[in-house]
C-alpha cells in the first residue's frame, strides 16, 4: 500500500490540481472511488482506490465512518460518521490535507450520509435531534460549514437522501427513533412510520410523501438512488420477525403517492435476510442493484419492465457503485474484496481482494 507521501510523489498531478477538471487535464488516466475501511474494531481509514483496485492514498480516522461525499468540482472528499456519527471530515486530494471538519449542531448527530449541491457552494446533511428524536435536513454553507437552512425531513430518521433536482429533495426517513445515549437500540419499534418525502428546499413544503400500508409500518426506509428518469429505488431494513413475508425493494416517484414494490423470487428474499445496504442504478438508468451484506449478495432488477435478473454472490458485500460502463457495476465488501458485475451480460471479475482490510458499508466514484 502506497503511503500518503508515495502518492503524492508518484502523481505530481494531484499536488498542484485544486479542481476535478484541472486533474483530469494532467490525464493522470486514473479512475478514482472514494471509501472509508477499517483494518480491525479499533483501527479506520478513509482511502481512495483506482480501477485495478489499489489504494493509493490513506488517511486514519477517529472511528469507523461511513458514506464519502464528494465535492463536484474541487478535489475534495469528505467523509461521515457512522450513525450516530458526530463528525464529517473533508480532505483536499490535492493537498493530502484534512482540510474540515464539521460537526452536528448541538443535540443532533449525522446519520452517515451527506450530499453537495450541484455546484458544490452548500452542504445538505440529515440528522437526528435525539431529545425528540425529530429528524431536521440542514443546509450549510460551504467550505464555512455555517448552517443557511434547516428543514424537518417530516419524519424520523432521516438516513440518507439525494437530489431529483436542484430544488427538490428526495429523503428515506427510516423511522427509527435512536438516541446516542442507548447506543444504537431502536425506542419505537411498536410505532414506527418511515416515509420517502419529497421537499422543496425552496421552502421546505412536502411535495409527495409515500409510506407503507400500515401493516409494514416496520418496513424501514433507508438507503435510495434516483435515475435520469426520475424513478427513485428504495431499499429497507425489515424490523420485525424474520419469518415475515414483507417486500424489501419499491420504486417511488415525485407523481405517485404509492410505493410500487419491486418482484423478488422467495428464495431470493429469504436469502436478504430482511436486508438492504446500498441501492444503485447503473449509469444507463434501466438496471438496479441491491446489496445485502447479511445476504451475500446483490440482486439485480431492469426497472422499466420491473423484471428481476438474478444476483452476484459476494460474502459480506455492501458497497456499490456504476461505473463508467452501462450495466456494470462495482462492488466491495467487508471481506476486502473488489468485484465487477454486469448483470446484462451475466459477467463477473474480481478486480482485487484486500484480504487485511474490511470494507464499509458505502463508497463513491469520482467523476474526474
Amino acid at each position: 500500500m502506497l503511503s500518503r507521501r508515495s502518492f503524492l510523489l508518484l502523481s505530481g498531478a494531484l499536488i498542484t490540481t485544486s479542481s476535478w477538471a484541472a486533474l483530469s487535464q494532467q490525464k493522470t488516466g486514473e479512475t478514482l472511488y472514494a471509501s472509508a475501511y477499517s483494518l480491525d474494531k479499533n483501527t479506520h481509514f478513509f482511502g481512495l482506490f483506482n480501477d485495478e483496485g489499489t489504494i493509493l492514498w490513506t488517511a486514519p480516522l477517529p472511528d469507523r465512518a461511513h458514506a464519502p461525499v464528494v465535492h463536484p468540482n474541487q478535489s475534495i472528499i469528505g467523509i461521515v460518521g457512522r450513525r450516530p456519527g458526530f463528525f464529517m471530515d473533508f480532505f483536499d486530494v490535492s493537498s493530502s490535507q484534512r482540510i474540515k471538519r464539521i460537526e452536528p449542531s448541538k443535540d443532533h448527530h449525522f446519520y452517515g450520509h451527506a450530499l453537495f449541491s450541484a455546484d458544490g457552494t452548500q452542504l445538505i446533511t440529515q440528522e437526528n435531534y435525539y431529545p425528540t428524536g425529530e429528524g431536521r435536513i440542514f443546509i450549510r454553507d460551504w467550505p464555512s460549514g455555517n448552517i443557511l437552512q434547516s428543514f424537518n425531513s417530516n419524519g424520523i430518521g432521516p438516513h440518507e437522501s439525494v437530489f431529483l433536482n436542484d430544488q427538490v429533495l428526495i429523503i428515506a426517513n427510516g423511522g427509527l427513533m435512536t438516541h446516542p445515549r442507548e447506543d444504537r437500540d431502536i425506542l419505537n419499534l411498536d410505532t414506527m412510520q418511515p416515509n420517502v418525502t419529497y421537499l422543496s428546499l425552496k421552502d421546505g413544503r412536502i411535495l409527495n410523501q409515500a409510506s407503507h400500508r400500515d401493516e409494514l409500518h416496520q418496513l424501514s426506509i433507508r438507503h435510495l438512488d434516483v435515475n435520469p428518469k426520475g424513478t427513485v429505488a428504495l431499499g429497507f431494513q425489515y424490523q420485525g420477525d424474520i419469518w415475515d413475508q414483507v417486500p424489501l425493494v419499491a420504486l417511488s416517484r415525485l407523481e405517485h403517492p404509492e410505493l410500487d414494490y419491486l418482484p423478488m423470487p422467495e428464495d431470493i428474499r429469504i436469502r436478504f435476510k430482511q436486508y438492504c445496504g446500498s441501492v444503485c442504478f447503473d449509469k444507463s438508468g434501466d438496471i438496479l442493484a441491491i446489496s445485502t451484506p447479511r445476504g451475500g449478495l446483490v440482486a439485480y432488477w431492469h426497472v422499466d419492465t420491473k423484471t428481476f435478473l438474478g444476483v452476484e454472490n459476494c460474502r459480506d458485500v455492501c458497497g456499490l457503485v456504476a461505473t463508467s460502463n452501462a450495466h456494470e457495476f462495482l462492488l466491495t465488501s467487508g471481506t476486502g474484496a473488489q468485484l465487477k458485475s454486469n448483470p446484462v451480460q451475466n459477467i463477473s471479475k474480481m478486480v482485487k481482494n484486500h484480504t487485511n482490510i474490511q470494507w464499509d458499508n458505502h463508497f463513491r466514484h469520482i467523476n474526474i
